[in-house]
């Protein structure tokens, strides 16, 4: 998984993988954000932490979260 930057200057993670992370169909996330449910933000790193960045997704149910290298590489996640 990656993070990148999209065409608007936003950051994106592929929906196949996310999807998959969170054990959901993609067009059931798809759904889900189009009705509001899908919570995501994006953090970037301080101090010690400076060039990382976590993604955290909330569906209504459960979650996830991945930390992201400078270069967008996924380097840890944990799921809930």
């Amino acid at each position: 998984m990656r993070l990148t930057l999209g065409r608007h200057g936003d950051w994106v993670v592929d929906p196949r993988e996310l999807a998959a992370r969170l054990d959901v169909r993609v067009r059931d996330l798809k759904r889900l954000k189009r009705q509001g449910q899908v919570d995501a933000k994006l953090a970037t790193g301080d101090g010690h932490d400076v060039g990382l960045s976590r993604v955290t997704v909330r569906l209504p149910d459960r979650g996830w979260s991945g930390t992201f290298d400078r270069g967008g590489a996924l380097i840890s996640e944990d799921a809930w």
